[in-house]
């Protein structure tokens, strides 16, 4: 099957990800999509980020109000995930750091059957074109 990029393709790819990814997020309770975002950030960035820059990092990864990435944030804290640390900043507790083992495990196992008949040049090949057309479409928001 030969496809040529266009939004309708995205959104189906994005959508089919974002399917997999609820239906695996479903199974560990209160882990949204955003706090799933926002765990792995903190955890990204060696498991301590001061506050306000997770929520910019999350708010831009999410294209989303500070309302939400505030809402994330201190969802994760209630659940355990996050903890306060020094000087305004948060960092991931042993739970976080098992709950973003277990649910990056379950999405990396899924995504090596998803992907399990892609040849490696052409996921390096959509990966390239994906991540341009991302950075363009960044910066045609950042203009707007």
């Amino acid at each position: 099957m030969t496809s040529v990029l266009n939004p309708q393709i995205l959104g189906q790819a994005e959508n089919a990800h974002r399917a997999m990814l609820d239906k695996i997020l479903g199974a560990y309770p209160g882990m949204t999509y955003q706090k799933w975002v926002g765990l792995t950030l903190t955890s990204g960035a060696g498991g301590e980020l001061p506050r306000e820059e997770l929520l910019g990092r999350l708010g831009g990864a999410l294209k989303a109000d500070p309302g939400t990435t505030s809402a994330a944030v201190t969802g994760l804290v209630a659940n355990g995930l996050l903890e306060a640390g020094p000087t305004d900043s948060v960092r991931v507790t042993a739970t976080g750091q098992e709950r973003f083992r277990d649910i990056r495990s379950d999405v990396d196992g899924a995504m090596r059957m998803a992907y399990a008949d892609i040849s490696a040049q052409d996921m390096a090949t959509a990966g390239r074109v994906l991540a341009q057309v991302t950075e363009q479409l960044n910066r045609v928001l950042a203009a707007a």
